[in-house]
Protein backbone atom coordinates (compact mmCIF):
# COMPACT_ATOMS: atom_id res chain seq x y z
CA UNK A 1 0.00 0.00 0.00
CA UNK A 2 2.50 2.24 0.91
CA UNK A 3 4.72 1.49 -2.52
CA UNK A 4 1.59 2.20 -3.96
CA UNK A 5 1.25 5.43 -2.58
CA UNK A 6 4.88 6.46 -3.18
CA UNK A 7 4.42 5.41 -6.91
CA UNK A 8 1.39 7.86 -7.42
CA UNK A 9 3.28 10.86 -5.60
CA UNK A 10 6.57 10.34 -7.94
CA UNK A 11 3.86 10.27 -10.67
CA UNK A 12 2.58 12.94 -9.74
CA UNK A 13 5.89 14.83 -9.34
CA UNK A 14 7.16 13.78 -12.94
CA UNK A 15 3.60 15.14 -14.43
CA UNK A 16 4.20 18.10 -12.74
CA UNK A 17 7.44 18.50 -13.93
CA UNK A 18 6.54 17.92 -17.93
CA UNK A 19 3.94 20.44 -16.92
CA UNK A 20 6.35 22.88 -16.09
CA UNK A 21 8.70 22.65 -18.25
CA UNK A 22 6.35 22.84 -21.14
CA UNK A 23 5.28 26.08 -19.99
CA UNK A 24 9.11 27.38 -19.76
CA UNK A 25 9.51 26.20 -23.15
CA UNK A 26 6.21 27.62 -24.57
CA UNK A 27 6.69 30.92 -22.44
CA UNK A 28 10.02 31.14 -24.47
CA UNK A 29 7.86 31.04 -27.49
CA UNK A 30 5.45 33.21 -26.19
CA UNK A 31 7.63 36.39 -25.32
CA UNK A 32 9.41 35.67 -29.00
CA UNK A 33 6.06 36.37 -30.68
CA UNK A 34 4.30 38.61 -28.35
CA UNK A 35 5.15 41.58 -26.20
CA UNK A 36 3.62 42.34 -23.00
CA UNK A 37 3.12 46.22 -21.72
CA UNK A 38 5.68 47.45 -18.84
CA UNK A 39 4.45 48.33 -15.22
CA UNK A 40 6.20 51.40 -15.01
CA UNK A 41 7.93 51.15 -10.88
CA UNK A 42 7.45 47.15 -11.32
CA UNK A 43 9.70 44.44 -10.14
CA UNK A 44 11.44 41.60 -11.71
CA UNK A 45 9.08 39.20 -12.04
CA UNK A 46 9.36 36.13 -9.12
CA UNK A 47 11.18 33.08 -10.42
CA UNK A 48 8.74 29.38 -9.75
CA UNK A 49 10.75 26.65 -8.40
CA UNK A 50 13.21 25.24 -11.13
CA UNK A 51 11.49 22.04 -12.40
CA UNK A 52 15.18 20.31 -12.90
CA UNK A 53 16.50 17.68 -10.61
CA UNK A 54 14.75 14.92 -8.21
CA UNK A 55 10.85 14.92 -8.46
CA UNK A 56 10.72 14.38 -4.27
CA UNK A 57 13.15 17.72 -3.99
CA UNK A 58 10.06 19.60 -6.45
CA UNK A 59 7.99 18.70 -4.21
CA UNK A 60 9.35 19.94 -1.01
CA UNK A 61 9.93 23.25 -3.49
CA UNK A 62 6.80 24.14 -4.51
CA UNK A 63 5.33 27.72 -3.67
CA UNK A 64 1.83 28.34 -2.45
CA UNK A 65 0.02 31.10 -4.28
CA UNK A 66 -0.21 34.17 -1.99
CA UNK A 67 -3.68 34.33 -1.17
CA UNK A 68 -6.06 37.27 -0.79
CA UNK A 69 -9.49 38.83 -0.96
CA UNK A 70 -10.64 41.41 -3.56
CA UNK A 71 -14.02 42.62 -4.50
CA UNK A 72 -15.21 42.30 -8.24
CA UNK A 73 -16.69 44.38 -10.65
CA UNK A 74 -20.03 43.84 -9.50
CA UNK A 75 -18.49 44.21 -5.34
CA UNK A 76 -18.47 40.60 -4.75
CA UNK A 77 -15.71 39.87 -2.94
CA UNK A 78 -13.49 36.76 -3.90
CA UNK A 79 -10.79 35.08 -1.16
CA UNK A 80 -8.34 32.76 -3.91
CA UNK A 81 -7.97 30.25 -1.11
CA UNK A 82 -11.75 29.48 -1.16
CA UNK A 83 -10.97 28.18 -5.52
CA UNK A 84 -8.82 25.39 -4.40
CA UNK A 85 -10.32 22.28 -5.47
CA UNK A 86 -9.70 23.84 -9.01
CA UNK A 87 -7.30 25.15 -11.67
CA UNK A 88 -6.74 28.65 -11.07
CA UNK A 89 -6.50 30.81 -14.67
CA UNK A 90 -5.23 34.18 -12.97
CA UNK A 91 -4.33 36.65 -15.11
CA UNK A 92 -3.29 40.27 -14.42
CA UNK A 93 -4.44 42.57 -17.06
CA UNK A 94 -4.73 46.54 -17.69
CA UNK A 95 -7.22 48.63 -20.23
CA UNK A 96 -4.40 50.56 -21.71
CA UNK A 97 -2.56 47.55 -22.56
CA UNK A 98 -3.18 46.74 -26.56
CA UNK A 99 -1.91 42.76 -25.72
CA UNK A 100 -4.23 42.64 -22.71
CA UNK A 101 -7.27 44.00 -25.22
CA UNK A 102 -6.09 41.19 -27.22
CA UNK A 103 -6.20 38.52 -25.40
CA UNK A 104 -9.19 39.16 -23.38
CA UNK A 105 -12.02 37.74 -25.76
CA UNK A 106 -9.96 34.61 -25.81
CA UNK A 107 -10.10 34.87 -21.77
CA UNK A 108 -14.05 35.68 -21.48
CA UNK A 109 -14.36 32.53 -23.46
CA UNK A 110 -12.71 30.64 -22.00
CA UNK A 111 -14.60 31.16 -18.63
CA UNK A 112 -17.81 30.58 -20.34
CA UNK A 113 -16.41 27.22 -21.56
CA UNK A 114 -16.04 26.48 -18.49
CA UNK A 115 -19.91 26.94 -17.08
CA UNK A 116 -18.68 30.03 -15.33
CA UNK A 117 -16.36 28.59 -13.12
CA UNK A 118 -18.30 25.79 -11.84
CA UNK A 119 -16.06 22.92 -13.57
CA UNK A 120 -12.83 22.19 -13.05
CA UNK A 121 -11.47 25.61 -13.56
CA UNK A 122 -11.31 29.09 -12.15
CA UNK A 123 -11.00 32.18 -14.48
CA UNK A 124 -9.84 34.91 -12.67
CA UNK A 125 -8.81 38.80 -13.70
CA UNK A 126 -6.72 41.05 -11.33
CA UNK A 127 -6.56 44.91 -12.38
CA UNK A 128 -5.15 47.74 -11.03
CA UNK A 129 -7.46 50.94 -10.64
CA UNK A 130 -5.36 54.16 -10.16
CA UNK A 131 -6.38 56.06 -7.14
CA UNK A 132 -4.93 57.60 -3.66
CA UNK A 133 -3.16 54.13 -2.40
CA UNK A 134 -1.81 52.78 -6.10
CA UNK A 135 1.48 52.51 -7.11
CA UNK A 136 3.08 55.93 -8.26
CA UNK A 137 3.31 55.69 -11.89
CA UNK A 138 0.03 53.78 -12.11
CA UNK A 139 -1.11 54.25 -16.12
CA UNK A 140 -4.94 52.77 -15.35
CA UNK A 141 -8.00 54.39 -15.31
CA UNK A 142 -9.99 54.82 -11.98
CA UNK A 143 -12.22 52.62 -10.52
CA UNK A 144 -15.23 53.98 -12.02
CA UNK A 145 -13.27 53.90 -15.58
CA UNK A 146 -12.28 50.00 -15.25
CA UNK A 147 -15.84 49.31 -14.75
CA UNK A 148 -16.67 51.14 -17.44
CA UNK A 149 -14.10 49.62 -19.88
CA UNK A 150 -15.16 46.28 -18.28
CA UNK A 151 -18.96 47.02 -19.19
CA UNK A 152 -18.67 48.24 -22.75
CA UNK A 153 -16.25 45.12 -23.61
CA UNK A 154 -18.80 42.79 -22.12
CA UNK A 155 -16.35 41.51 -19.70
CA UNK A 156 -18.33 38.85 -17.41
CA UNK A 157 -15.20 36.99 -15.92
CA UNK A 158 -14.71 38.41 -12.18
CA UNK A 159 -12.22 40.60 -12.42
CA UNK A 160 -10.82 41.81 -9.22
CA UNK A 161 -10.12 45.55 -8.28
CA UNK A 162 -6.77 45.63 -6.45
CA UNK A 163 -6.91 49.36 -5.57
CA UNK A 164 -4.16 49.58 -3.07
CA UNK A 165 -1.60 47.59 -5.40
CA UNK A 166 -0.59 44.71 -2.82
CA UNK A 167 -1.95 41.86 -5.18
CA UNK A 168 0.13 43.08 -7.89
CA UNK A 169 3.22 43.86 -5.49
CA UNK A 170 3.36 40.12 -3.70
CA UNK A 171 3.09 39.10 -7.43
CA UNK A 172 6.02 41.09 -8.48
CA UNK A 173 3.83 41.85 -11.75
CA UNK A 174 5.82 43.98 -14.25
CA UNK A 175 4.05 43.79 -17.42
CA UNK A 176 0.79 43.07 -18.81
CA UNK A 177 -0.61 40.69 -19.35
CA UNK A 178 0.88 38.24 -16.78
CA UNK A 179 -1.44 34.88 -16.36
CA UNK A 180 -0.35 32.65 -13.22
CA UNK A 181 -1.86 28.86 -13.44
CA UNK A 182 -2.36 27.96 -10.18
CA UNK A 183 -3.42 23.86 -9.26
CA UNK A 184 -6.07 22.42 -7.02
CA UNK A 185 -4.17 22.22 -3.99
CA UNK A 186 -3.26 26.41 -4.47
CA UNK A 187 0.29 25.98 -5.62
CA UNK A 188 1.83 27.63 -8.88
CA UNK A 189 2.75 25.44 -11.60
CA UNK A 190 3.77 28.14 -14.13
CA UNK A 191 3.55 31.80 -15.37
CA UNK A 192 3.58 33.40 -18.32
CA UNK A 193 4.36 37.04 -19.14
CA UNK A 194 2.91 37.97 -22.58
CA UNK A 195 -1.05 37.44 -24.57
CA UNK A 196 -1.53 33.89 -25.08
CA UNK A 197 -3.29 32.49 -27.77
CA UNK A 198 -6.44 30.47 -26.91
CA UNK A 199 -4.84 27.38 -27.74
CA UNK A 200 -1.97 27.85 -25.13
CA UNK A 201 -4.72 28.69 -22.67
CA UNK A 202 -6.66 25.36 -23.58
CA UNK A 203 -2.65 23.78 -23.48
CA UNK A 204 -2.10 24.89 -20.25
CA UNK A 205 -5.22 24.39 -18.53
CA UNK A 206 -6.22 21.10 -20.24
CA UNK A 207 -2.50 19.58 -18.44
CA UNK A 208 -3.36 21.06 -14.89
CA UNK A 209 -6.66 19.63 -15.03
CA UNK A 210 -4.87 16.15 -16.25
CA UNK A 211 -2.39 16.45 -13.11
CA UNK A 212 -5.19 17.34 -11.02
CA UNK A 213 -7.55 13.86 -11.64
CA UNK A 214 -4.16 12.13 -11.18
Amino acid sequence: MKGSFMNQQKRKSRLRISLTLAMLVLLIATMLVTAACNQPGGKDTGKLPDPTGDPEASEKDRVKAYDFALLDQHGVQHRLSEYEGKVIFLNFWATWCPPCQQELPDVEQLYKDYDLNSKELAVLGVVLPSGDKSPAGNRELPLEGVEAFITDHQITFPTLMDTAGKVYEEYKITGMPTTFIIDHEGYFIGYVQGALSRELMDYYVDQAIEEMAE
